[in-house]
């Protein structure tokens, strides 16, 4: 059982084939997110203190701990409970934890 403290989507792209030419794929011609998935979050890391000429960056990485289900992309949305976008990421790891019927999501 998670404890709900935001909310994930995953991303699901529209194949366009291979490049007959190049062999390359073709660049997906739509990108659109899935349904909501309650989801139980916490930050790994988390450092605000990057700086770049310009500017400040953030460095983060989340745990995240969804019901058991298969994880269909390799990208995903995160938000807190309130709707606010936490950030888009890449899949690192998803390790199915069959003891408790959850999955763990690393990003």
């Amino acid at each position: 059982m998670i404890i709900q403290n935001g909310t994930i989507e995953f991303k699901t792209k529209t194949a366009n084939g291979i490049d007959p030419e190049t062999g390359y794929p073709i660049k997906p011609s739509s990108v659109a997110w899935g349904e909501l998935i309650p989801c139980q979050f916490k930050a790994k890391k988390f450092n605000q203190l990057g700086i770049i000429k310009g500017g400040h960056f953030t460095v983060a990485s989340y745990e995240i701990l969804i019901e058991e289900q298969p994880v269909p992309s390799e990208q995903l949305r995160l938000k807190d409970l309130s709707g606010k976008e936490i950030g888009t990421f890449s899949i690192i790891q998803a390790e199915p934890l069959e003891a408790v019927c959850e999955v763990r999501i690393l990003v």
